[in-house]
């Protein structure tokens, strides 16, 4: 089991500030469209929307997966692999800590099969994974800061 969690600034001085809402924009838009967000996904299908969720279909590291998506408005989006090699749960979650600052953990726990639990090719699989993750995190952030910052620059006609 492969189990990784990180927690990144939201507002770290590298661009104007936005807000959970923002944030939170950004986050449903990468469940809907991860190709946008994670280069290692090349296709997705949404198959199924439900009141707080979608079911897709993507290929991932050029593997089919399906994920049932749920989301805990500005709070969490929980995706739960149940078809695919790497199988487990994956977790966005949006908080805010003692100082006030905005705050993006994401986490997961995955199984892959057909590699030994704590062997070296889960472990390197395990880095390329956290590696890739880390930078849709970073795009996920920037991204909902440029679409916040082009609506505000809009809307005030810079």
């Amino acid at each position: 089991m492969i189990e990784i969690e990180r927690t990144l600034t939201v507002n770290d001085g590298t661009g104007p500030d936005i807000t959970v809402d923002q944030m939170w924009e950004g986050l449903i838009d990468k469940a809907r469209n991860p190709m946008r967000y994670v280069p290692e996904i090349t296709a997705c299908t949404v198959t199924e929307e439900f009141d707080g969720g979608i079911v897709r279909d993507i290929i991932n590291f050029g593997k089919p997966v399906t994920e049932v998506v749920t989301w805990y408005p500005q709070r969490l989006v929980h995706f739960v692999r149940t078809r695919g090699e790497v199988m487990g749960t994956i977790d966005n979650d949006l908080q805010v800590d003692e100082q006030g600052e905005l705050q993006l953990t994401f986490r997961f726990r995955l199984a892959v099969r057909g590699m030994e639990p704590g062997g070296s090719e889960e472990s390197a699989f395990a880095g390329e994974m956290a590696a890739g993750y880390l930078n849709a995190v970073r795009t996920t952030i920037r991204m909902a800061r440029e679409k916040a910052h082009g609506a505000a620059s809009a809307g005030t006609g810079q």
